[in-house]
């Protein structure tokens, strides 16, 4: 799998994020989401700091900088241009820095390129999140509904409750959605 194609799936998880971000109103923020711990205000901030978060990371920012991130109010006073803010950033130094480095992420050191496919998984699952708790459907794309499922199930079975995921349900047949969400304990 080669960069270019990171890039577009990380592509297409951002826009499967913002579609997700979208339909979000005010009467939403305080409900529930798909993260029962969070409301969809909570796992809104937490996605867009976590573009700041990775890009600190990809800077080799201190862990307690990176981490000092978590308690901010990431919103601002547009929550979608809030998170092209941070994304943007984060996208920028990925095409500046060297991917082979490895970071000082909260799970342990960590590649520049793992980072970048735990983003894709980031965006797009916390989208279903984000859909659960609007009671909308998760508007991922078939064809990174298929990466998710072939080529980051391990990664996703890798990081498993460190990294954020509950345990996984089995599911082998299905759709590529149905089975990411599946592998990923939703």
């Amino acid at each position: 799998m080669g960069e270019r194609n990171i890039d577009s799936y990380l592509d297409q998880a951002e826009t499967c994020w913002v579609t997700a971000l979208t339909r979000v109103s005010d009467e939403h923020f305080d409900l529930r989401s798909g993260c029962q711990e969070w409301t969809n205000r909570e796992l809104i901030n937490h996605l867009i700091g976590g573009g700041l978060r990775y890009e600190k990371l990809l800077a080799q920012a201190p862990p307690a900088e990176v981490e000092a991130t978590r308690g901010q109010d990431h919103l601002g006073e547009d929550r979608v241009a809030s998170f092209w803010n941070h994304e943007r950033a984060f996208r920028r130094i990925a095409g500046e820095c060297d991917l082979d480095r490895q970071v000082p992420h909260r799970i342990g050191p960590i590649s520049g390129h793992q980072l970048m496919r735990m983003r894709i998984l980031e965006l797009a699952l916390h989208a279903a999140d984000l859909s659960v708790g609007t009671g909308d459907g998760w508007p991922i794309d078939d064809e990174l509904a298929e990466f998710m499922s072939t080529e980051l199930d391990e990664l996703i079975i890798e990081l498993g409750e460190t990294g954020g995921y509950a345990s996984p349900r089995h599911r082998h047949s299905g759709s590529h959605a149905e089975r990411v969400l599946a592998i990923s304990g939703r």
